[in-house]
Formats: structure tokens, sequence, C-alpha cells
């Protein structure tokens, strides 16, 4: 998916965010803001939108001298997911078509984006929005993707953000754990899941995660780690999960891949051909 011109605005507010995490000396942070406008001015719009914000958190990278902006964030809704998640495991086994329940929720969890929401998501919205999932209709075609997920013996799950990533246990629960496996990216980025967010909720204990080898807040192929590659090669399925996932692999001719995520934003809802706020399940 290619950066369109109605997104520009979106890039320019990623620059005012970005440089408000830039705390304490202020012409350090001029310097990198300056370096930002540039890279704005230079950027290639045939390239998808996650790249920009690759480039963002490349210059911004050593001002932070290795903190991460939005690690509290992401314990907080990793917390709060694994909070509810027996709660909706109750739910998703009570469900009259179980697997459709677990499909829903693990889109809707996609709604914990700091990318494309805002840095401060409400607790209590979200819960609202989790919660109330199963009365969402779903945009796509449930029955050919159940039909795939279930007879897949190799399954690449492209996770996507933290506390999200909580709830797609839900549906991983449908198969046998050793026939996934979970990529996540290698740097922060954004509030997308890393190592350590896996590792934080127990997801490495049960099911194989590996390192994309990127910093993109989406999956770059070119820019990804032999061993992600590996295993995207191998699948029987590819999951892609949330928005920057889709942006940078709608345009890859590949009909293993499904693309689960929550339309947060009016351009890529544009080009999934659905209404805004819509869940959606996509097959390439």
């Amino acid at each position: 998916m290619k950066t369109c011109i109605d997104c520009i605005p979106c890039l320019g507010k990623q620059i005012v965010e970005v440089a408000g995490m830039l705390d304490g000396d202020e012409t350090k942070r001029d310097e990198a803001v300056k370096k930002m406008m540039a890279a704005f001015a230079g950027f290639d719009l045939q390239n998808p939108p996650p790249v920009f914000a690759q480039i963002l958190a490349r210059i911004a990278r050593p001002y932070l001298e290795g903190r991460d902006p939005f690690h509290d964030i992401k314990v907080r809704f990793n917390t709060l997911a694994m909070h509810i998640l027996p709660d909706l495991r109750r739910k998703v086994a009570a469900a009259p078509d179980p697997f459709a329940l677990a499909v829903r929720l693990c889109i809707v969890g996609n709604v914990i984006d700091s990318g494309v929401v805002t840095i401060q998501l409400e607790e209590e919205a979200v819960t609202r929005e989790i919660m109330n999932a199963s009365q969402e209709d779903l945009f796509g075609e449930i029955e050919s993707f159940r039909k795939k997920f279930l007879a897949a013996d190799r399954i690449l799950w492209l996770a996507d953000n933290a506390g999200e990533i909580v709830l797609d246990q839900l549906l991983m629960s449908f198969v046998d754990p050793g026939k996934i496996t979970i990529a996540v990216r290698s740097f922060p980025i954004l509030n997308d899941a890393t190592m350590r967010d896996a590792e934080e909720i127990g997801l490495t204990s049960v099911y194989r995660v590996i390192d994309n080898g990127s910093d993109a807040p989406g999956t770059i192929l070119e820019d990804c780690s032999p061993e992600l590659l590996e295993s995207y090669n191998q699948a029987d399925l590819i999951i892609s999960k949330g928005q920057g996932n889709y942006e940078t692999l709608s345009s890859v001719p590949d009909k293993r891949i499904f693309f689960l995520l929550k339309a947060k934003c009016p351009i890529v809802a544009r080009d999934v051909g659905c209404e805004i706020g819509r869940l959606v399940i996509k097959h390439q």
C-alpha cells in the first residue's frame, strides 16, 4: 500500500508526537526535529506509511538514549489484557460459535494501537470495546478463513501490538501450539510487541516466538531477518495482524496471507473496501 496525499497530515503529526518524547536538552530536540522535517520533505510516497515511522524512530533513537517511551503503555495494556483474558476465555467457551467469537476478540484487540489512535489510550474505552466484540459484524469471509486456519500445519503469525498479543491467544488456542510461529518486532517501535513483551505475558513458554529482524511498525520483507523469511517461506498460512502489517504486505501477491485488523484509518478502510471502524478479515 503506497502512501497517499491524504496520509500527509498523519505523517506530520507523527513528527510532533515523537518530538514530544524527546525530553531533556532543547538544542538536541530541535536538532532531531530538523532531521525529521528533512526526512518528511524527502519521503518517497511510493513507500507504505510505516516506512516513515521507521525513519522517524531511527532519527529519534540516539536522542532517547536507550529509553523506550512506549514501555509503560505496553506494560499497562499487557496487564489489562491479561486481567480480562480468563473472562474472555469463558465467553469463548460458552459462545454458540466459539471460533467466530475468538476471531472477533482477536481482531478487536487491534484497537490497542498508539500509532493510529493516540498515545493516551483509555483503558475503560478499550475494555468496553473488547467486551462488546461479539456484537460487531465482520467484514470478510470467516468460513474460508476457518477452513484454512484449522487445516494449516505451519502458521506464521505476524504480531502487532502489545496487549493485542494477549488476545491473539484466544484464536491461537484452536490449533496445536507447535503449528504456530509468532513474529514480533526486533526493536521498540510505537507500542508494537517485542520479544520482551512476549516473554512478559508468557507467550514464549507456549509458542515459538521469533524476532522479525526489523524496526518498522509493519512487515517489510526485504528488511526482515533470514529466520523470519525462512518461516515465511515454509508457512502454509500467514496471519497478518493490524494496520501496519496490512499497509506493508497488502501489495505482496501471496494467497497464503489473511489480514486481521480493525480499520481505524479512513485511508486503510478505503483500501480494504469497508467502512471505518469495521473488524476485517481480508484474504490476500
